[in-house]
């Protein structure tokens, strides 16, 4: 029994894979496979010292000091391995590039008598995947995006398509931001542009033909940038009109941002509203900034949504007209139901419950 070398389409085509990442903590943490189990062979410190005896003592020198170093390592994590292995379940392991880390491991597993991959190129052969996939844009989307100004109910929308078994992208989930000069606020960091990209590569290659519902971006979510075929989907897929009375809008914003309202929450709120002077206008900040030190939310979400948000995007909503439907997202129950029924998918919430 021994390892052998797996292409980045031929792990595509396995079934529920347990795929090992060996390479170090802040590799993984920066940029991974959807799924990928990180067991490092080299620390963080210890992955410097290597590279820096690399700079100043060549390739073989940084060999064998890694080896020195991984040796006592790669039995406990060969336990483990065994350990999460499911059955025959197919294992891939990877590096950066498909080295020595990777084939440390993958050797040692076949001396063992388990049956085991190694990712061809690894990790930088997968990303380099990836990219071609999004640029020659080879996924199906068949869209239909909801439209509306902040706070009618989009997100609470979407969850209820998803109770009735319908396909939903929310991007705004997967870029850990909401999508507004706040959109950040008690979200904590975002994930980096290539985790969001594998994520969002994830989720894509699950959808065929069907109808896809998730709501009209802009290029950026915060930090994160949509791909160009992502925003080109967006802006050529069917469209829905989401509206909603500004009692409804309040009460919802202040729901989502009420465990966030703490003291340094709101200071940092009061930093983002300065970067609406250009618009509002110095004094008028000052004076939302008044209103939030006070904790009058309500007044302040008032004024944001009818002085800041909603002129932004009532712009983009005329530029979008003809809409497919308008519903109102008060109710975003009833709201997921007539959308539901407009595109003709057929489950009810009757039937979502016996699922």
């Amino acid at each position: 029994m021994t390892w052998r070398e797996i292409s980045v389409t031929q792990l595509e085509q396995l079934t529920d894979p347990l795929l090992i990442d060996v390479r170090s903590p802040c590799e993984h943490e920066s940029e991974r496979i959807p799924g990928s189990i990180n067991l490092p062979l080299l620390s963080n410190e210890e992955r410097a010292i290597v590279g820096t005896i690399y700079a100043d003592k060549g390739e073989l020198v940084a060999r064998r000091e890694a080896l020195r170093i991984i040796a006592p390592k790669i039995s406990p994590i060969v336990d483990a391995i065994v350990r999460m292995r499911k059955g025959r379940q197919p294992t891939v392991i990877h590096c950066w590039r498909g080295g020595l880390r990777s084939e440390a491991v993958a050797s040692v597993l076949s001396v063992a008598g388990i049956d085991c991959f190694r990712l061809t190129g690894g990790y930088k052969a997968w990303r380099n995947h990836l990219v071609s996939q999004f640029e020659e844009n080879n996924f199906t989307l068949n869209p239909v995006v909801l439209h509306g100004l902040t706070g009618v109910g989009k997100t609470d929308i979407l969850d209820q398509l998803s109770t009735l078994a319908a396909s939903v992208l929310d991007l705004e989930a997967l870029a850990r931001h909401r999508g507004s000069v706040f959109g950040s606020l008690g979200l904590g960091a975002q994930p980096t542009q290539k985790n969001f990209e594998a994520d969002l590569w994830a989720r894509l290659k699950h959808f065929g033909n069907e109808f896809v519902f998730l709501e009209a971006e802009s290029r950026k979510i915060g930090k994160i940038a949509l791909p160009d075929c992502i925003l080109k989907k967006i802006q050529s897929g069917k469209r829905i009109l989401v509206t909603g009375s500004l009692e409804a809008r309040r009460a919802r914003i202040l729901a989502a941002y009420a465990n966030e309202l703490d003291s340094q929450t709101v200071n940092l709120a009061c930093e983002y509203l300065g970067k609406l002077k250009e618009r509002l206008g110095s004094k008028r900040v000052a004076e939302l900034i008044q209103l939030a030190d006070a904790k009058d939310f309500g007044k302040l979400v008032d004024a944001l949504l009818i002085e800041y948000y909603d002129p932004l995007y009532q712009r983009q909503i005329d530029k979008a007209f003809p809409y497919d439907l308008e519903v109102n997202g008060d109710d975003p129950r009833s709201a997921a139901q007539a959308i539901h029924e407009y595109y003709g998918l057929g489950t009810t919430y009757a039937q979502a419950s016996r699922f």
